[in-house]
């Protein structure tokens, strides 16, 4: 009950508001008669006090005085009302009582002197009894629909309408660690700009009662959490706060079935996330025999793989704030999340880097997923560097082959840091294949196979001698007179030689990075140390 239900009753007909007409929201839980000295001992928050003013009239003080003093303690027990009969021992109320009643929070109300005290209490005590039933009721209704919302199975999506039909107020839910958004009514441009910015407000400040009131519309937002973390948030519309039971009821019963169905939600994705997992390691340990075996295992994970080329992206994330279970959770969330906004196929590896199967034949790029990357380490506010590598294309059935080549790139990213790219490709690097790689003999005949044999095979078909030449190039320095020299030919013929190696092998002959990775393949034949396929 508020003071302004007080003021509608019968016996408040030829009562007066003399202070505090802003303050007629104020509840009232109680209404008391004090017309002894010290009957203002023993009053409640919430009471409205009834009195003659008898009890002020044997102090020393002046009235104003007195009054000031009555009204100080009643504010600091938190009374929402005085209601005063005038004239048998209160002759007035001045203006500067009426003032200093309104700066602290107190409504004064002149009484009716021709009604008595149980004609003026019994009609409160029973509204508020009245008040109190209904309540009882409402929540008890609510406890029901709640409860037949669950036994029927309804979809949890359907919540929003629940909450309104109960509350009525139009209803947003947010969920942010599956970033989905359900309204019991389709949202405008206003009302989708507004719940931009309550996201963005939940998830970079601290969150007061004024956080959220200089949005356009009143809303009343109560944030979702679990462990600390922010999981969403339920919106009411055109309202400002809630204060009866039921509505509290309503907003905590939708609480907990969101926070339940999120849990399920999120023991889904972990598992189908295992599962994923378990078939990337099976498939970059080269476990399939063909590639119609990755193609029907991949769609027993719920992946669709083609038979065209993929190549590997390895992301190395971790959250070094958080706790296991914490870090277990921002995982889970962050890949349910990056799979949607880029469509890719993510896993982990078996040394927990996050592994990424980029399809040839997709529009999404490298630099698109790190700006998401980016973008879902801000919406977590992780404040924490990543790196990656990134191999070659390859068929499904050689795709280890672009996993190794993702592991170097990651492992020269690492110890770049923050110089270079924070993901570095295969193919920007040299020499470095070998010195970055866990296995550097066996990288370094994947190196001599990959750019001397295609020589070898040349000249077999063309009787062009370009594999001798280059090796002749390099162990003269690369010094055109004395390689010319010893080939008999002319120098031109070993520019033209050099420039065909160049087309077949992409590298360059005159380059001294390139240079290096064909003498180690030279070495490495002349030591005569294993082929690796």
């Amino acid at each position: 009950m508020r003071i302004k239900d007080v003021m509608l009753l019968q016996e408040f007909t030829h009562a007066k508001i003399i202070a505090g007409k802003d303050l007629l929201e104020k509840e009232v839980t109680g209404a008391t008669i004090v017309d002894a000295p010290d009957g203002f001992a023993w009053i409640e928050q919430g009471n409205f006090i009834l009195t003659t003013g008898f009890p002020f009239l044997k102090n020393e003080s002046s009235l104003d005085e007195t009054l000031k003093k009555l009204i100080l303690t009643l504010s600091e027990k938190g009374v929402s009302g005085l209601g005063i009969k005038i004239g048998r021992h209160v002759p007035s109320i001045s203006i500067d009582v009426q003032y200093f009643a309104e700066r602290n929070g107190i409504v004064i109300v002149e009484l009716d002197n021709q009604i008595a005290w149980a004609d003026m209490i019994i009609p409160i005590v029973n509204h508020i009894n009245n008040e109190q039933r209904l309540e009882l009721e409402k929540v008890k209704n609510i406890y029901e629909e709640f409860q037949y919302f669950l036994l029927s199975k309804t979809d949890f999506q359907q919540l929003p309408l629940l909450i309104e039909k109960l509350t009525s107020r139009k209803t947003t839910i947010y969920l942010h660690s599956i970033d989905k958004l359900y309204s019991s009514f389709e949202l405008t441009s206003v009302y989708e700009e507004i719940t931009s910015e309550i996201i963005h407000i939940i998830k970079t400040k601290n969150l007061t009662k004024e956080s959220f009131q200089e949005l356009p519309i009143q809303v009343y937002v109560k944030p979702i959490y679990e462990n600390r973390y922010l999981e969403g948030c339920i919106i009411l519309w055109d309202c400002q706060d809630i204060h009866a039971p039921w509505e509290k009821v309503a907003i905590s019963q939708a609480t907990a079935i969101l926070l339940t169905e999120l849990q399920k939600i999120k023991s889904i994705i972990s598992l189908s996330q295992q599962n994923r997992s378990g078939f990337l390691v099976d498939l970059l340990h080269g476990k399939f025999s063909s590639t119609e075996e990755i193609i029907r295992v991949s769609r027993e994970v719920n992946w669709d793989l083609k038979d065209h080329p993929y190549q590997l992206l390895l992301i190395e994330l971790k959250f070094p704030d958080y706790n296991k279970q914490d870090t277990l959770i921002l995982t889970s969330n962050f890949i349910f999340l990056l799979e949607k906004y880029t469509l890719t196929k993510i896993g982990f590896d078996s040394n927990n880097y996050l592994v990424m199967l980029l399809d040839a034949t997709a529009e999404i790029d490298v630099a698109f997923i790190c700006e998401k990357i980016d973008y879902l380490l801000a919406k977590y506010n992780v404040n924490n560097a990543y790196f990656g590598g990134i191999g070659r294309l390859y068929d499904l059935q050689s795709i280890v082959k672009s996993y190794n080549e993702a592991l170097v790139s990651l492992h020269f990213a690492q110890a770049k840091k923050n110089q270079l790219s924070k993901v570095v490709n295969f193919e920007q690097l040299n020499f470095e294949r070998i010195l970055f790689s866990s296995q550097p003999i066996k990288e370094a005949s994947f190196l001599q196979q990959e750019y001397l044999m295609p020589l070898k095979e040349f000249d077999e078909k063309k009787t062009a001698e370009l594999y001798n030449t280059l090796k002749v190039f390099l162990f003269n320095n690369a010094d055109f007179n004395k390689t010319a020299e010893q080939l008999f030919v002319h120098k031109n013929t070993v520019r033209y030689r050099l420039s065909l190696i160049k087309e077949i092998t992409k590298l360059n002959p005159e380059k001294l990075q390139d240079q290096i990775l064909f003498y180690i393949g030279f070495l490495l034949e002349e030591l005569q140390l294993p082929t690796y396929q």
